[in-house]
């Protein structure tokens, strides 16, 4: 019998590049480069054509591209910390909205009980 592999079971992933994001378009504005904008068909096909550059050019080119993405990790790391406090936050609110929700529940069936009670009372 063979074996399912995490491989074997997972949904493999479209060739197609990621489409840009809000951000990759802000980023685009401020004459910045992304992953996800470099992946375009349009630049995919322009770096084709282009010739190719010497050592150096090459080597400068590297850098600038690892600063991108080092940037780049740094706003996605940054997200994560605000997504992690923001789940946090959200949890809390849920945890006091239960409580009141709880509380207001036994405030209620006092009431009714009480109402029921006279109600009851006056019928006498």
């Amino acid at each position: 019998m063979r074996r399912a592999t995490r491989s074997s079971t997972k949904t493999i992933a479209s060739d197609k590049p990621i489409k840009p994001s809000p951000v990759d378009r802000k980023i685009r504005q401020a004459d910045g480069r992304t992953v996800a904008l470099e992946a375009t068909p349009e630049l995919l096909e322009a770096a084709k054509k282009e010739p190719i550059p010497d050592l150096s050019q090459r080597i400068d080119e590297l850098t600038r591209e690892n600063g991108r993405l080092r940037l780049e990790i740094r706003y996605y790391q940054q997200m994560q910390e605000a997504i992690e406090a923001l789940l946090t936050d959200v949890k809390f609110a849920i945890q006091i909205m239960e409580n009141s929700i709880l509380k207001f529940n036994t405030a209620q069936e006092v009431a009714e009980e009480d109402w029921c009670r006279t109600l009851g009372a006056d019928r006498k």
